[in-house]
Parts: structure tokens; C-alpha cells; sequence
């Protein structure tokens, strides 16, 4: 029976539950968009702030919950609180995004079955790549229960699906494959003008302004974008690299700058609020990261027409054909990197088709009325069983 006739007279009630949830990302995204007619969203999360921007959901008309989870000695009593809170209102579908809180989501839909759980399976493979031993075998015990519990698992990307499919051994037909949505309203390209004001602003007038944009962590990779720009410094005299962001790597990253020679050439900004302006200021936005579920940030540089280099992430192949939306290199290679900025460089006829390309796919592919019923179409499968 399907889940119209099933809950009939009345919307299917939908929660999402995260850590935060920021304006414009993903969940705030299928939150805000499924249709009113048949489904009504709500939001939990584990603490009231945000690390972004804050999606003002009661203004919205959102009914938000705060679960109090800050470490995992909350873990117990939020999972109370969370089957208290699917069973006043009467959830139908509880979609739990990313490790923990699936597994907050596993343990309260066993506390009140009649919620379906729907899990969002938003990393790589960091579980096979950075843990062993016990400590990895718990984490994929814990995977496997939360899995069997759940009625169906999204995945942004087919790598995550073939990994859950072929190393985890999750049937096929419980995995579906839907990227991220994205508001165009939030994309409008800058004007001339806007963009002259924002690269006068970084000090990146009259240069190839290259940019990167994420946490300083090791897992993203700037190191090797560090090899290519000091392999290109002499090269390319004019070549300046904007590095976006902030993180517990940033003075290793400082001091690796230095000791490369190339401080003149590297602009740290941390983060700013407007990162998209930056990213389109950027002659190219090269992401050297070595682990990702879906980058936003690959989306985004698409959305705002900016040339994209790419490290072969989860989901880079979902959404780039290289040379024609933007160019694929292999994650830690320096080389790589720098022959691709070095393309990108030499070329700029290449960076406005890449940029042309990638804006067109996005737009086709990620828009919201192109996701949003991917989503819409899970949460019937889950009810109907």
C-alpha cells in the first residue's frame, strides 16, 4: 500500500535530524522544499547554534527541536528525548544525517517503531582509510545495525553506494543515489564591478588568482596544492593562491608556506561570509582534498562560473566530465595539480568552457525541482515498506 493511502487525510510528517543544520545546506534545502501538499518538515538537532548561518526556522514556520547532545555522555538521554519527540508528533519518517546521529535515530525508532528511519550517509570511506584494528570494526558494527534498522539510505554519490553495496554488504536496494540540492536564488553571479571590488579586496589585481576553500585539515589536502604552486612559483610569476578557510592546520600550513618560499604568494583570508563572492573573484578554484562525500564547495564554484580543478573525491565523477566541466586530477599528487593550473593558466578560452559547462550542469542536474522529488520519492518507499 502506498504511503498516501496508508496516512490518508493529512500530510506525511518528515524530521530531519543533524548535529547543526545552516541555512542553504542540503537538509535546510529538503527541509524548506518538499511539496507543503504532501509532506511537512521538521528539524532536530543536537545544539541550538549553527557554524555557518543560522536557517531561523521558527520564522519560517519550522518546528525545530534541540536534542542537548554537546558530547556523547548526552547520547543516552537524547535518544529519550528524540522518541519522545517522534511520538508527540507523530513522525512518520525520521531521514538521520551523517554517523551519529543515525545511530541517536537507530536507537530512538526502536524506542517508537511506528517512525521509519531514513538514513543520510554523507561521508566516505574515512571508517577503511583512517581507523583499524577494534576500533574500526566497532564503528562498522555499529554501521551494520544501523543500516539493518533503516528502510532506506542515501547516498550522494555512486562511490558511497558501491562501498556500502560491495566492501559493507548493504542490499542494493535499500541504497539510493541522490546528490545535493541547491537554490539558484543563492547563486547570482557578481557583477564586473562586484567582482573587480572583491579581488581588490584580497590583493589579487592583475594576477592568476587561484583559490581553495575549506577547513585546514590534513584530509584536505593542502599540502600537495603547496608543492604545486611552489613547482609553478618560478614559472608562473603572476600566480597567487588564496587560501579560504581556517583550522587546526592553518599554522603548520603557515609555516610550510614560509619554509616553501612562496609567503608572497599565498593570501590566508580564514573565513568570510562572502565566500561565494570570493570563490567567484578566483580565476580557478582548485580543491586538493583527499576525502569527501559530495563537496559543496565543487558544486558551488560550478554555480558561481568559476574554472574547476578537482581532486577524484566521492562525487567528483557523479558531477564532472573532465576537460568539459571542469578537470579531474588524482587526490595526492602535486603534480597533477600543478599541471592542471598550469592548463587552466595557458588557456583561458578552456577556462571559459569549463566555467560555462559547469554552471549549465549544475543548473540541469542540482536545481531544486530537479532533487527535491528524489527525496519525496525515498520517504514513500519507506513507508510502503
Amino acid at each position: 500500500m502506498g504511503s498516501r493511502g496508508r496516512y490518508p487525510g493529512r500530510p506525511l510528517r518528515i524530521m530531519h535530524l543533524a548535529h547543526v543544520i545552516n541555512r542553504y545546506d542540503f537538509i535546510d534545502n529538503v527541509v524548506r522544499h518538499v511539496s507543503p501538499e504532501r509532506f511537512t518538515g521538521y528539524a532536530a538537532t543536537f545544539v541550538p547554534e549553527t557554524n555557518i548561518h543560522d536557517p531561523e526556522f521558527a520564522a519560517a514556520g519550522i518546528p525545530h527541536f534541540v536534542l542537548g547532545a554537546r558530547s556523547r555522555r548526552d547520547y543516552p538521554a537524547a535518544v529519550v528525548r528524540l522518541a519522545r519527540l517522534l511520538r508527540r508528533h507523530g513522525i512518520d519518517v525520521l531521514h538521520a544525517h551523517h554517523f551519529e546521529p543515525a545511530a541517536i535515530g537507530w536507537a530512538a525508532t526502536r524506542l517508537h517503531p511506528s517512525t521509519r528511519l531514513v538514513v543520510g550517509r554523507h561521508y566516505s570511506d574515512d571508517h577503511h582509510a583512517y581507523l583499524t584494528g577494534s576500533k574500526r570494526r566497532a564503528i562498522l558494527g555499529v554501521e551494520s545495525v544501523v543500516h539493518g534498522g533503516a528502510r532506506r539510505i542515501v547516498s550522494p554519490s555512486t562511490m558511497i553506494r558501491d562501498l556500502l553495496v560491495e566492501r559493507q554488504g548493504v542490499p542494493e536496494h535499500k541504497v539510493v543515489v541522490i546528490h545535493y540540492p541547491f537554490d539558484p536564488a543563492r547563486y547570482l553571479l557578481p557583477s564586473p564591478t562586484e567582482r573587480a571590488r572583491v579581488r581588490a579586496d584580497l590583493g589579487v589585481d592583475g594576477v592568476f588568482a587561484i583559490a581553495t576553500v575549506g577547513r585546514i585539515l590534513p584530509k584536505k589536502g593542502h599540502r600537495f596544492l603547496l608543492g604545486a604552486v611552489q613547482e609553478l612559483a618560478a614559472e608562473l610569476p603572476d600566480l597567487v593562491w588564496v587560501v579560504l578557510g581556517d583550522g587546526p592546520g592553518r599554522a603548520e600550513l603557515e609555516a610550510g608556506v614560509r619554509a616553501a618560499g612562496v609567503a608572497d604568494r599565498v593570501r590566508f583570508t580564514g573565513w568570510r561570509t562572502d565566500a561565494l563572492a570570493v570563490m567567484a573573484g578566483a580565476d580557478a578554484i582548485v580543491q586538493s582534498t583527499l576525502q569527501e562525500g559530495f563537496s559543496q564547495v565543487m558544486v558551488e564554484a560550478q554555480w558561481m562560473g568559476t574554472p574547476l580543478v578537482m581532486t577524484d573525491v566521492s562525487g567528483a565523477r557523479d558531477l564532472i566530465t573532465s576537460g568539459q566541466t571542469g578537470l579531474i586530477v588524482p587526490p595526492a599528487n602535486a603534480g597533477a595539480l600543478a599541471a592542471a593550473i598550469r592548463k587552466l593558466y595557458r588557456d583561458p578560452e578552456l577556462r571559459l568552457e569549463l566555467a560555462a559547462g559547469g554552471r549549465a550542469r549544475v543548473e540541469s542536474s542540482l536545481h531544486l525541482d530537479a532533487v527535491i522529488p528524489r527525496y519525496e520519492a525515498v520517504y514513500d518507499a519507506a513507508l510502503a515498506g
